[in-house]
């Protein structure tokens, strides 16, 4: 099943920034795990959205729980399963712009 997890910053732009090696060492776990499907910031800086596969929704929240900006509280988010209806162009995602 695909989730996406919509991620909204709780804290000051310092504490966050501190957290985001740690989410980042996170992301390339879940992407050779193969539960990353494509993530990233939102460009106003106040959040973002990880796309994810797993077997359920207790472990998309297991996932979503795990991730270093939640656990540290830098982070809040919304779980919300997502169904698939066109297929995804990884050259799209690839771009910025």
């Amino acid at each position: 099943m695909k989730f996406a997890i919509m991620l909204e910053r709780c804290c000051e732009l310092e504490e966050f920034r501190e957290i985001v090696p740690e989410h980042v060492a996170y992301m390339e776990r879940l992407h050779e795990q193969g539960h990353l499907i494509a993530g990233g910031p939102f460009r106003d800086g106040k959040g973002g959205m990880i796309l994810i596969e797993a077997a359920n929704e207790a472990a998309a929240r297991r996932i979503a729980d795990n991730d270093p900006f939640i656990r540290h509280g830098v982070e809040r988010y919304t779980l919300r399963s997502w169904e698939v209806l066109t297929e995804v162009r990884s050259d799209l995602l690839a771009r910025d712009g």
